[in-house]
């Protein structure tokens, strides 16, 4: 089988079914969305001796589209990034468009499902735990094609599995094109109202497209999800991992979430290993939080706060903090005002950003 045209269908599946005849379905759901924000960043190219600002314009339009046929839930979209610079060299204009086609049935032999999707996107966003002080901008193509299915084994206990081929190919800077394929199987069993124990085993393989050495990596995870109703839920694993022919790693993970009448808190912290366009599997350790309260009804507020130190050839180290303010203008407009600050550090090399902006959504569902 072909992947590489494989990976291509999400645009022409997706064309087809936005405009094939409504009637077909039981039912439909329009989705329509638009994002517009200006923001001034003060060092985009996150240089550490010549920082200069731009002013920059992000235009975002979207459209979903749901239908049900029977067993069968189909959901397709597409979305168009158009980003415009005060300075093309020190930050490109782009047009960056993701399409994607999503098929899920459910039957008695399980849920099974089919994700296929298209991507264009920034590498500064893309590659970011990869991204040292000064690293040009340029742009990664991701063409992906998912299978997942699960059953539920008895009352308690379910038994699910997937597999993807992702190709990653690169417009400009110095990123290796690459392909990956990876599947999984997990078990997980209902302990109690509470908690829900799992054991997960994985692989995903690397290859890069044009020449250079191919790896392997295989895991193994124990985990427990964990839940007390209404307001706390969270997640505890740990992984034994091996690249190729290496002695085992070790790497896990924890996740917390609250939620309150007005307060939500969601902290994050653990190591993983994937692979990059630098060549090959990266370890990366990261943290991250994130608070928001519900000033009333239609005003919220919240800090962002993140750190990740990617293991290469040299560390990476990338620190976050940002604070919002929303509000919702009506049903369908919600204004947001952002601050956010950056530092990369990389062999002692330091260079810091800072983006403040304004955004404007408009959402419109069920016409």
């Amino acid at each position: 089988m072909n992947f590489r045209r494989l990976a291509k269908l999400p645009i022409l599946l997706t064309a087809l079914m936005l405009n094939s005849v409504q009637g077909w379905a039981d039912t439909w759901q329009q989705t329509v969305a638009a994002r517009v924000s200006t923001e001034y960043d003060t060092n985009p190219a996150m240089s550490p001796t010549s920082p200069g600002g731009i002013w920059r314009t992000i235009f975002e339009p979207s459209y979903t589209l749901m239908g049900m046929l029977g067993e069968n839930e189909l959901k397709a979209g597409l979305a168009l990034q158009i980003a415009r610079s005060s300075n093309e060299t020190l930050s490109q204009n782009r047009e960056d468009p993701s399409v994607f086609l999503d098929w899920q049935r459910q039957s008695d032999a399980g849920q099974f499902g089919i994700l296929s999707r298209y991507a264009e996107t920034s590498t500064r966003i893309a590659e970011i735990g990869n991204t040292g002080p000064g690293v040009a901008d340029s742009t990664r193509i991701s063409r992906t094609v998912a299978g997942r299915w699960n059953k539920a084994l008895t009352d308690r206990s379910t038994l699910s599995a997937d597999g993807s081929y992702e190709s990653n190919s690169y417009k400009g800077g110095t990123y290796i094109d690459y392909v990956t394929r990876s599947g999984s199987m997990m078990f997980s069993y209902d302990w109690s109202e509470r908690s829900t124990p799992f054991l997960k085993v994985s692989y995903s393989d690397y290859e890069p497209t044009v020449g250079g050495p191919s790896s392997r990596l295989d895991t193994a995870t124990l985990g427990l999800n964990w839940t007390i109703p209404d307001y706390l839920q969270g997640t505890l694993q740990a992984s034994k991992y091996k690249i190729n022919d290496a002695e085992m790693g070790t790497q896990g993970g924890a996740s917390l979430q609250y939620t309150g009448q007005r307060t939500q808190l969601i902290l994050n912290a653990g190591r993983q290993v994937s692979p990059s366009g630098l060549g090959g599997f990266t370890t990366v350790d990261q943290a991250n939080g994130g608070w928001s309260y519900a000033l009333s009804e239609r005003s919220k507020t919240g800090i962002d706060l993140g750190w990740s130190k990617n293991h290469f050839v040299t560390d990476i180290i990338n620190r976050t903090a940002g604070a919002w303010l929303q509000h919702d203008l009506n049903s369908f407009w919600l204004m947001r005002t952002y601050y956010m600050h950056r530092i990369t550090e990389q062999s002692g090399v330091v260079a810091s950003s800072n983006i403040l902006g304004l955004t404007f959504v408009y959402t419109h569902t069920d016409f």
